[in-house]
C-alpha cells in the first residue's frame, strides 16, 4: 500500500506542477499543441484546435464558383488531377440531392464523398418517411449537425471539406409563395439561393447572386468576382442552360490560366543568345505551371425543369 501511496502522490506532483506550468506560461507558442488531444477541449484562447485545422485543410481545396442567373443555378470548377496522364479521379464535385438541391465539395476529396452520401441518404429517408422532398431548412439544418457533431465527438476528426448548396424552388414551391397579384407574387416567390457549410457546423448564406469558395489565387489574377457579377445579371434571355454553363467556364478559364508574360529582351533581334531566365523568372513559370495543371472544368446547372446537369469541359489552352 505505501508503494501505491507513493506513486499517486508523484502523479499529483506532476499534475500540479503541469498545471501551474500552463498558467504561468505566456504567448500562444508555448500553449500550441498542448490541448489539441481532445475535440472537446478548447485552449485557453477560446479555441479548439482540430477545427481550426479543418478548416485550414478545407480552404486547400480546388476553387468553386456558383452564379444564380434569373431561374437557375450554374456551377463551375477547375477538375485538378495529380498526373496528366489521369482521366478522370473518381469523384464527383457535383452532386444532386433531390430534384431542387444540389451540392459541391472542395477540400479533401474523400470527406467530400462522405458529406455527398450522407446528404443524399437524408433526403431518401425523408422522402421515405414523409413522402415528399426534404425542405431545404431541414437539410441545411441536419447537414450542419453533422458537421457539428464531428467537432465534439471523441475518437473522430471534424470534415476537412466545404459544402455549396444551391437550392432552386419548384413551379410548385413559386406559385403556391406567390399571391394572385402579379407584383405580390414577383415578389413573394421563392427564388433561387445559395449556402455554404463549413468543417465548424455553421451555415452561411450568400446575399448575393454570386458565390466563390476557395477562389484565392483567382480572385488574385483577374476580375473574377466582377466578371460573375456581370454575368448573373445579364439580361440575355435566349442563351440556352448549356450556353451559360459554357460562358461560366469560359470566366473560369481564364481566371486560372497563366497570363502571358511579355519578358523576351527586345534590346537585339539579330543571333545573338537570348539570355538565360533569372531565378525568379524560373520561380513565376513553376507557380503558373502549377495554375495551369487543370485539364478540364467541371461545370453544372441546377433548374426545376431538368434538376442537376453536369459537364465536363476540355481547356482550351490545353488542346492549343
Amino acid at each position: 500500500m505505501s508503494s501505491i501511496s507513493r506513486f499517486f502522490a508523484v502523479v499529483n506532483l506532476l499534475v500540479v506542477l503541469g498545471c501551474s506550468r500552463i498558467l504561468f506560461c505566456s504567448g500562444n507558442e508555448s500553449l500550441d499543441g498542448r490541448f489539441s488531444f481532445s475535440l472537446s477541449t478548447f485552449d485557453p484562447s477560446g479555441k479548439i484546435g482540430q477545427v481550426e485545422r479543418a478548416l485550414i485543410a478545407s480552404s486547400l481545396g480546388t476553387p468553386i464558383v456558383a452564379v444564380i442567373k434569373k431561374d437557375r443555378v450554374l456551377f463551375a470548377s477547375p477538375q485538378i488531377l495529380p498526373s496528366p496522364l489521369m482521366e478522370d479521379d473518381g469523384t464527383a464535385r457535383f452532386a444532386a440531392v433531390t430534384p431542387s438541391i444540389a451540392i459541391g465539395h472542395s477540400g479533401i476529396s474523400a470527406d467530400g464523398r462522405v458529406l455527398i452520401a450522407a446528404a443524399q441518404q437524408l433526403a431518401v429517408e425523408h422522402a421515405y418517411t414523409y413522402d415528399e422532398n426534404i425542405p431545404i431548412d431541414l437539410f441545411l439544418e441536419e447537414m450542419s449537425l453533422l458537421y457539428q457533431e464531428y467537432t465534439m465527438t471523441p475518437g473522430v476528426r471534424p470534415f476537412g471539406a466545404i459544402l455549396l448548396v444551391a437550392y432552386v424552388p419548384s413551379k410548385l414551391e413559386t406559385h403556391n409563395n406567390g399571391d394572385d397579384d402579379g407584383d405580390d407574387a414577383s415578389n413573394n416567390a421563392v427564388k433561387p439561393l445559395l449556402f455554404r457549410l463549413d468543417p465548424s457546423g455553421s451555415v452561411v448564406t450568400y446575399e448575393e447572386n454570386v458565390a466563390i469558395v476557395n477562389g484565392r489565387f483567382a480572385n488574385s489574377r483577374s476580375g473574377l468576382d466582377a466578371s460573375l457579377e456581370e454575368f448573373s445579371v445579364a439580361t440575355n434571355t435566349n442563351a440556352s442552360v448549356s450556353e451559360d454553363r459554357q460562358y461560366l467556364s469560359q470566366i473560369l478559364e481564364e481566371a486560372i490560366s497563366p497570363k502571358k508574360s511579355s519578358s523576351i529582351s527586345s534590346g537585339g533581334g539579330g543571333g545573338g543568345a537570348s539570355p538565360k531566365p533569372s531565378a525568379t523568372t524560373a520561380e513565376a513559370s513553376d507557380k503558373d505551371e502549377t495554375l495551369a495543371l487543370p485539364s478540364a472544368i467541371i461545370t453544372a446547372s441546377l433548374t426545376s425543369e431538368s434538376g442537376l446537369q453536369v459537364e465536363r469541359r476540355k481547356l482550351s489552352t490545353t488542346s492549343a
